[in-house]
């Protein structure tokens, strides 16, 4: 987690990371610590290496689709629900996959003027203007379709583990990832 978060500061001063390191930095965050929580939950239960290899897989997929929809919320939530206005990460310099995929798939011109923005200390309307470029390129459609990826190779994880009360309850759990939207 602590090499994660080195990586992301560091790429924050740079503000030069790409969709295969920020991939990098939440899985060395948020998913190594549900990946770790769900293995040693499973190694509470059981034995079996590649059961506990599992759940540490499920763990890490449904850890990467957490993340990306938390950092959607930057875009998409409200300050009453979340507690935090739309454009937090924005304003910490932080690059998350909804803007990476934006600067990746907009104007030149756009995505420079999008890294001024954020290099400068965001304003609140310069946020929205970073907002609806995101939106505009594609970048919130995008994030979504990768945390429905991860959030299926996290179903796929507990295809072989008998049905019960705790697998239902995993089951719930992605859905209530991927359902967040506020």
């Amino acid at each position: 987690m602590s090499e994660g978060e080195l990586l992301q500061i560091q790429k924050s001063r740079q503000l030069n990371i790409d969709e295969e390191t920020y991939l990098k930095i939440i899985s060395d965050k948020t998913a190594s610590l549900l990946s770790t929580c769900t293995e040693i939950g499973a190694a509470s239960t059981t034995q079996d290496a590649g059961r506990r290899q599992q759940m540490r897989d499920f763990g890490e997929h449904v850890g990467m689709a957490f993340q990306i929809r938390d950092d959607l919320l930057d875009y998409l939530g409200r300050r009453s629900i979340i507690g935090k206005p739309t454009g937090t990460d924005l304003k910490e310099k932080k690059l998350t996959l909804p803007l990476i995929h934006a600067l990746s798939k907009g104007p030149r011109s756009d995505a420079k003027q999008a890294i001024r923005i954020i290099k400068n200390g965001a304003k609140q309307k310069d946020v929205q203007w970073v907002v609806d470029f995101v939106r505009s390129m594609g970048g919130i459609d995008y994030s979504v379709e990768r945390a429905m990826q991860f959030s299926n190779l996290a179903r796929a994880d507990l295809a072989t583990i008998p049905d019960s009360d705790s697998k239902e309850a995993l089951l719930e759990f992605v859905d209530f990832v991927m359902a967040r939207n506020s």
